[in-house]
């Protein structure tokens, strides 16, 4: 029984050991049509709603912006990202992605 309850500890250790191994990801957005006051914050907005999105800054800077979202890759990836931007008005492509420590 010991021998039992040592190898479930052991197991659900390791699982957990991997989910915290997964690091989240950063991605930089350049975004387009962002040409008044209320388009970055609707750019945010857009972004922070996606299920596995964590954080999202949006820059401003003549008609152009630069949106920086963090988010769980094993729940989005940057292509839905910039999908979401693009169907809200903004297309966006992805200029930067890397992982997060």
């Amino acid at each position: 029984m010991k021998t039992l309850f040592r190898i479930a500890l052991t197991a659900s250790a390791l699982m957990l050991a991997g989910a915290a191994m997964a690091a989240p990801r950063t991605v930089t957005l350049n975004v387009e049509n962002v040409s008044c006051a209320t388009c970055a914050p609707i750019v945010k907005r857009v972004l922070s709603r996606i299920p596995g999105v964590s954080r999202v800054t949006v820059v401003e800077d003549s008609g152009m912006a630069t949106a920086t979202v963090a988010f769980d890759d094993e729940k989005v990836t940057p292509e839905a990202l910039t999908q979401a931007t693009t169907n809200a008005g903004y297309p966006s492509t992805v200029k930067d992605g890397k992982s997060s420590s």
